[in-house]
């Protein structure tokens, strides 16, 4: 009977361990997985961009309710809407201006996602911009005596945007800091039109030295006489020191305007500052 007892107690004693171990059993926490589904198309993307194109993200459970979508470069942003019936993100691609096509990686939910862009299509007119790839010389751009001009140089330079050894660059050099040294060109317009003008950049120190200028003036008079009615003024400033890098804009001529002034410069912060204009345009 003694023995019966202690068997008892010893079974008893053990049933409590047993239990705390039971207990102390959990699961795995679920692995979120997801997969992504782009409905625009086939890529890539055209030049004209995208406006809020949508991502489906599958995947999403209950306990994998909760993701975000990154994007690292300016000409792509996109939204994380994780609430929405069908989980989505929508992405939205600016305008590629640039004769070259672009490519980015975005993160949604965790997943990578590839995306391109069609390069800007080729101009379909001619630049109204004489000489505007100066390809053996300067000539045509000057300056008219009435505007007030930095002290500094204009001359032709081998330095081609495009790498080509029969064509070359005008390399302009200011040479203190204050007002910038400045070229320009008359170029006869239409009245009410939408317009293109850029130009190709290259400067020979880093930002803190200088900035290159790009400025557009309109007037009533074809030959640029008279008072400006409107004026648009780019403060350009290339990435990296000696690597030529394109800028773009547009405009619309106002409905008395018959011709703009296009004015291409070089503005010294500290010291003297070289720029290098290339394949300047406008063009409609």
């Amino acid at each position: 009977m003694k023995r019966f007892l202690l068997a008892v107690l010893v079974l008893a004693s053990f049933t409590p361990i047993a239990s705390a171990r039971q207990r102390a059993m959990h699961h795995p926490a679920e692995r979120c997985s997801f997969s992504l589904v782009p409905v625009w198309g086939t890529p890539p993307v055209p030049a004209t961009g995208l406006q809020r194109g949508a991502v489906l993200v599958y995947g999403q459970t209950a306990l994998c309710a909760q993701w975000m979508s990154y994007s690292d470069v300016d000409w792509v942003t996109v939204e994380s809407a994780p609430l929405d019936a069908q989980p989505s993100a929508y992405v939205t691609i600016a305008p590629n201006v640039l004769p070259v096509a672009r490519a980015t990686s975005l993160t949604i939910a965790g997943v990578r996602l590839e995306v391109s862009q069609e390069a800007a299509p080729a101009l379909q007119n001619p630049s109204l911009v004489k000489n505007g790839t100066f390809d053996t010389n300067i000539d045509h751009w000057g300056w008219q005596e009435p505007f007030q001009n930095g002290f500094g140089a204009a001359s032709w330079s081998t330095l081609d945007a495009n790498g080509s050894p029969s064509s070359g660059s005008l390399l302009m050099q200011d040479e203190s800091p204050g007002l910038a040294f400045q070229r320009l060109q008359c170029v006869p317009v239409a009245k009410s039109t939408p317009y293109r003008f850029g130009a190709k950049v290259r400067t020979g120190s880093d930002n803190a030295h200088g900035y290159a200028i790009l400025a557009i003036f309109s007037y009533r008079e074809a030959d640029c006489s008279g008072t400006f009615t409107n004026q648009a003024i780019y403060n350009l400033r290339p990435e990296s020191p000696g690597v030529w890098q394109e800028f773009s804009f547009s405009t619309i001529t106002g409905s008395p305007t018959k011709a703009i002034l296009v004015v291409v410069g070089s503005a010294a912060e500290q010291f003297t500052f070289d720029t290098w204009f290339d394949d300047v345009f406008v063009t409609p």
